[in-house]
């Protein structure tokens, strides 16, 4: 009874090492199907460390990163692959990868995009973030998609091999507003342009907290000497977009100190004066000489498509054009043969908003202390809006182009904001003579007589002499001085902005340009008086403040027309 029992339990064993040693021959691999090739001591076992990563906070606007690390603890190498969360975009779509028994890192990026909407039906009030987590490994990533409202969250990433199964998890929290304080400012890269010595300029940073808790914040003092001299020489200028003289609400145009290096094709709409693209078939010209050039654009949506030449050549930027963000500086290129280059952005979709570019390879020089000053210097702000006044004096400055930066040092750390300016010689002021010829009451001002001979002569314009004097194009503070005929009115008008500076312009036949007119007062310029008649709709000019003796009557003011020599 005994010896069957043993040989029963004998029988058992060897019943059950077939059984596993079966399983093993014939064990299928997850990813191919196929029988697995590994004998029983040689199977594979996927690893991962960490088993989970917590991100922390991270804010809107912010980038979170981790890795862990795969590996094969048996020797010989495996193909797995990693699925994007549940019920994420791209779910569908997996990352592929092989491993030994040398870690490879698994890197992930989860960034949470500025706020986009309440969830649909949603009256909880909690807002809703596009969240995104990128998964690279060995050269290759997809990236999974999800809207996700402010809140704590964790989620499962599934890895499948022929080693096995295994889950990691990624934690984080996007809070549904910013606790800490945040610094910000806005512009932060102040263009001065091109100016005379003696001038005191000035311009405003808004300065903006997005956090709940107060920002503490004050200006660090101007660095000069051996201070200034160990940030190392800066070779680069900064061009700003800008245009403070936008004409007609809502569209753009080149400034006028960018006349001459900045072209644009197709429907451009601003916004703060900045150029914003409207759609397929826009593009932007820059000519510029230096070695490099960056691009500084403000925001671009997700859908938005462009190209990218330099010197008519298309150049690769997959990965920064990519994706929807705010603020960005785009480096384009550096290393060029110092020399004249062209950089063009053509749109083909979305929308993309151009702050500026810097242009590298010119120094930098630094101005004396006190140069630049800033006021207020040091404040506190919470949920409000602080405007800070920032002078720049040219008084002391040598010919030459200079730049600075003002530290702001706050509890929530440091932010930079960025002056340039460009100083340039007394005799860059070049004047033009501008000629009156008088009909009645119609006054013509001319800079060249010789090339309207016929026009005075026939219609019998009476010569006056020179009137004043203009400045030449591109003369720093100048902008063209435009004019324009009305034949049955017999008046010719003048205003330095195109559109005609609100006027309704109905009958009027546009000349050209005269010469450039300073729009503010630069040294040993004065007042070019406007009048109009409204029983004639006639317009008068004179750099006397009086006028005529006895024309006030039927003349009313009508402004400062601009400042001449």
């Amino acid at each position: 009874m005994v010896n069957k029992r043993v040989a029963a339990a004998l029988l058992f064993v060897l019943l059950m090492i077939a059984t596993a040693d079966l399983h093993a021959r014939t064990e299928t691999n997850l990813q191919t199907g196929k029988p697995s090739p590994y004998s029983a001591d040689q199977r594979p076992v996927l690893t991962v460390t960490p088993r989970e990563i917590d991100f922390g906070v991270v804010h809107p606007g912010e980038t979170a990163m981790g890795d862990f690390s795969l590996k094969n603890i048996a020797p010989g190498s495996m193909d797995w692959s990693a699925f994007c969360p549940e019920d994420w975009e791209g779910a569908s779509r997996a990352l592929r990868g092989n491993v030994s028994e040398e870690p490879s890192p698994l890197h992930l990026e989860l960034m949470v995009a500025e706020i986009k909407d309440q969830a649909p039906g949603d009256k909880s009030g909690v807002p809703v973030f596009t969240t995104r987590l990128k998964m690279q490994s060995g050269g290759k990533e997809t990236v999974c998609q999800k809207d996700l409202k402010a809140g704590v969250h964790r989620k499962a990433i599934r890895l499948a091999s022929a080693g096995g199964q295994r889950t990691i998890f990624v934690d984080f929290r996007i809070p549904a507003r910013q606790e800490t304080p945040s610094i910000n400012l806005n512009p932060q890269r102040l263009d001065l342009g091109a100016q005379l010595p003696g001038k005191i300029l000035s311009k405003r940073i808004e300065l903006t907290n997005k956090g709940r808790e107060m920002l503490k914040w004050t200006v660090m003092p101007q660095q000069t000497g051996a201070a200034a001299a160990a940030r190392g020489p800066e070779r680069e200028r900064y061009f700003s977009f800008q245009n403070e003289m936008i004409s007609e609400p809502g569209r753009y145009a080149v400034p006028e100190h960018l006349k001459d290096a900045m072209e644009l094709i197709g429907r451009w709409a601003e916004k703060n004066g900045y150029p914003v693209s409207m759609g397929a078939a826009g593009a932007l010209k820059f000519r510029f000489r230096g070695t490099g050039i960056s691009v500084f654009l403000q925001s671009h949506t997700e859908d938005g498509n462009c190209l990218v030449y330099l010197d008519e050549v298309l150049l690769n930027l997959p990965d920064v054009l990519s994706g929807e963000w705010e603020k960005k500086e785009l480096l384009i290129a550096e290393g060029l043969a110092d020399g004249p280059h062209t950089l063009t952005i053509v749109i083909r979709d979305g929308s993309l908003e151009l702050e500026g570019v810097k242009v590298f390879g010119r120094d930098i020089l630094r101005g004396p202390r006190g140069w630049i000053t800033v006021f207020p210097n040091s404040g506190t702000t919470q949920s409000e809006k602080d405007y800070i006044n920032v002078k720049v004096d040219t008084a002391n400055l040598a010919p030459g182009y200079y730049g600075d930066q003002i530290v702001f040092r706050s509890n929530a750390g440091e932010e930079i904001a960025e002056v340039f300016v460009d100083v340039l010689s007394d005799t860059s002021q070049k004047v033009i003579d501008i000629f009156l010829y008088t009909l009645d009451m119609d006054y013509l001002f001319t800079a060249d007589p010789q090339s309207e001979a016929r026009r005075l002569i026939q219609n019998g314009y009476i010569k006056e002499g020179i009137a004043f004097r203009l400045f030449a194009p591109q003369t720093p503070g100048t902008m063209s001085f435009h004019r324009w005929y009305n034949p049955l009115l017999k008046d010719h008008y003048y205003h330095y902005d195109r559109a005609g500076g609100g006027k309704r312009l109905d009958g009027y036949v546009y000349e050209g340009a005269i010469g450039n007119i300073a729009t503010s007062r630069l040294t040993n310029t004065r007042e070019l008086y406007r009048w109009y008649n409204p029983k004639t709709g006639r317009h008068y000019y004179s750099t006397n403040p009086k006028g005529l003796p006895g024309f006030k009557k039927n003349y009313r003011f009508d402004g400062i027309a601009g400042y001449v020599r």
